[in-house]
C-alpha cells in the first residue's frame, strides 16, 4: 500500500525532524518545507494528502500559505492541520475561518499529533467518497467541489458553509448532530458554540432554499440537529 505523503511546514529544523521521525513511524511519507513559498511549491509539484503548518514562517506566514491553498483549485481541498504558539481563540477562530482542518498549539506531543493526522485523513476522505452530485429543479450541486448553481448562475458558500454543506450532501437523508457538523466543519474544536451552527445553517438557507422560512432541503429535526433531502 503506498504511503501517504504529510508535508511538515516550520522554520524550526529540529522540529521537523522531531515530527517527521513521528509521523514516519505511524507510516507515512514525510515532505519538508521551511517558509512559505517553498510549502506552496511543494504543494503544487507533489500533492501532499495533508499539510501540518506552522504560522510563524520566513517570507509568507502560515496565514497567507492556508489563504493561497484555498484559492487554488488544485490544492483547496488538502486538509491542513495548522501549528502554532499562539494559542488565543481569534487566532483559532481566525485559522478555522481560512479553512483549516485542526489548530494544534505549540507545545504539544508528537504522538498526539500523529492520531490528529490520521483522524483529520480520515475524516477528510470519508467524506470525499460519500459525496455525489445533485440537480433538484434549477439547482446543481457538485458535491466533489461543493459547488452549487442555480439556473447557471454561482451561488458563492463561505468555506464554513461548504463544510458544513459537504457533510449533509455526503449523508442525505441521515440526521445529523451538532457534534458531527462541529467536528466536520472546525475541526471538532470546542470553543465554537453550537449557535454558531445555526446561524450558518440559516445563511446556508437563504443562497440555496427557494424559502428559507420554510426549508425542503436542509431540514430540521428538534432536538437531534439537521438532514439533507434532496
Amino acid at each position: 500500500m503506498k504511503k501517504r505523503k504529510i508535508l511538515v511546514v516550520d522554520d524550526e529544523h529540529e522540529l521537523v525532524k522531531l515530527i517527521a521521525f513521528n509521523l514516519t513511524i505511524g507510516g507515512y511519507s514525510v515532505l519538508s518545507a521551511y517558509n512559505g513559498f517553498e510549502a506552496l511549491e511543494i504543494c503544487n509539484t507533489e500533492k501532499p494528502a495533508l499539510i501540518i503548518l506552522d504560522i510563524m514562517l520566513p517570507r509568507i506566514d502560515g496565514w497567507e500559505v492556508c489563504r493561497r491553498l484555498r484559492q487554488n483549485p488544485q490544492t483547496r481541498t488538502i486538509p491542513i492541520i495548522m501549528l502554532s504558539a499562539l494559542s488565543e481563540v481569534d487566532d483559532k477562530l481566525k485559522g478555522f475561518d481560512l479553512g483549516t482542518d485542526d489548530y494544534v498549539t505549540k507545545p504539544f506531543s508528537p504522538r498526539e499529533l500523529v492520531v490528529r493526522v490520521k483522524r483529520v485523513l480520515d475524516r477528510s476522505e470519508s467524506k470525499v467518497s460519500a459525496v455525489k452530485n445533485f440537480k433538484i429543479g434549477s439547482l446543481e450541486i457538485d458535491g466533489e467541489n461543493c459547488a452549487v448553481k442555480r439556473n447557471n448562475e454561482e451561488i458563492l458558500l463561505t468555506e464554513k458553509e461548504k463544510g458544513i454543506f459537504k457533510l449533509l450532501l455526503s449523508n442525505p437523508g441521515r440526521v445529523l448532530s451538532h457534534s458531527e457538523i462541529l467536528d466536520a466543519a472546525w475541526g471538532g474544536d470546542t470553543i465554537v458554540e453550537y449557535g454558531n451552527i445555526d446561524v450558518h445553517i440559516r445563511h446556508l438557507r437563504e443562497k440555496i432554499e427557494t424559502d428559507p422560512d420554510s426549508p425542503q432541503l436542509i431540514k430540521t429535526v428538534k432536538g437531534k440537529g439537521y438532514k439533507f433531502e434532496p
